[in-house]
């Protein structure tokens, strides 16, 4: 895990959320068991709101220009979080992302 990766994730959770239950000193990249703990639940918890957060910023990016773009531009945000995100919380988010984005096609 990096101190890259803990930013990241914090701007997709949300850095309030983030800081108000994970409080790590900045630039930290290693985090204790009981830290570890803390964000797993904490992932869990805010799970609907990283799926938005990527939702957005798929929006934003040029390269999205219809939902299997869309997914596939989650699938590697959510990659280069794999030191943090369990496999089942990753899939979760991903198919909340997928639901969120489905109409993009119509569109």
């Amino acid at each position: 895990m990096t101190a890259a990766q803990l930013m990241r994730l914090a701007r997709l959770i949300g850095r309030e959320e983030f800081r108000a239950a994970l409080p790590v000193p900045e630039g930290t990249p290693e985090l204790d068991a009981g830290q570890r703990a803390r964000l797993a639940l904490l992932i869990d918890e805010r799970q609907d709101a990283v799926a938005g957060t990527l939702v957005e910023e798929a929006a934003a990016s040029d390269d999205v220009v219809d939902s299997a773009s869309a997914s596939a531009f989650a699938a590697d945000r959510l990659a280069e979080l794999d030191d943090l995100l369990t496999p089942g919380q990753r899939d979760t988010i991903l198919a909340r992302f997928d639901t969120l984005t489905a109409g993009w096609d119509s569109e």
